[in-house]
């Protein structure tokens, strides 16, 4: 009988991602992994110093396609932050478990919700562009930023969590309906208040 094919680290994260993506984040533990694979646990552990390592590599790669699917989201379609806005809501449809691994897993640990809103990489770039683009003072531009992303997050954490259904027209609409809304009473009130 020819040995059996070495396993690549390769092979043990795409199964360990695989797990999140059928069971969720809570089912990634050795003797899964192995099961999956069909193989001991020796393998994994010579690819990996534990199983935080492994963890921590599937997170890495779970944001290396949420990155993916935002810049797609910002650069195809030509609706720019709207286009972002869309593709985290679709990403929590089509990939709700990644999504709440990512960001339904005690990720954001600031000790107020308007300190999360804004504090990834790349927003601060996105929010210039949202300032610039609708002619609003830099506090103005992370406060309208804030508010698409509270709202963008409520329908994504739905979409991701108890099933509910939502397609791309209608959450295109709300986004919209959302972004003028804001957009209208920051021009409103003038000025810049909260900077």
């Amino acid at each position: 009988m020819p040995p059996k094919p070495k396993l690549t680290k390769e092979d043990i994260l795409t199964a360990a991602l695989d797990l999140v993506r059928e069971q969720g984040a809570d089912a990634v533990n050795a003797r899964n992994v192995a099961k999956k694979l069909e193989c001991s646990t020796q393998p994994i552990f010579s690819h990996f110093a534990s199983m935080e390592d492994l963890k921590a590599s599937v997170h890495l790669e779970a944001e290396q396609l949420y990155n993916q699917a935002m810049l797609d989201g910002l650069y195809s379609g030509g609706e720019g932050f709207l286009g972002m806005g869309l593709a985290y809501i679709r990403f929590a449809r089509t990939e709700s478990r990644l999504f709440q691994l990512l960001f339904m897993s005690g990720a954001f640990q600031q000790a107020k919700a308007t300190e999360i809103a804004g504090t990834t990489e790349g927003d601060e770039e996105i929010i210039r562009m949202i300032g610039q683009m609708a002619g609003l003072s830099p506090g103005q531009a992370q406060r309208l930023y804030s508010g698409i992303w509270f709202t963008t997050h409520g329908i994504a954490s739905l979409l991701a969590t108890n099933g509910s259904t939502m397609d791309d027209i209608e959450a295109r609409r709300v986004l919209r309906d959302v972004y003028k809304g804001l957009l209208h009473n920051l021009k409103q009130e003038g000025g810049d208040s909260l900077s």
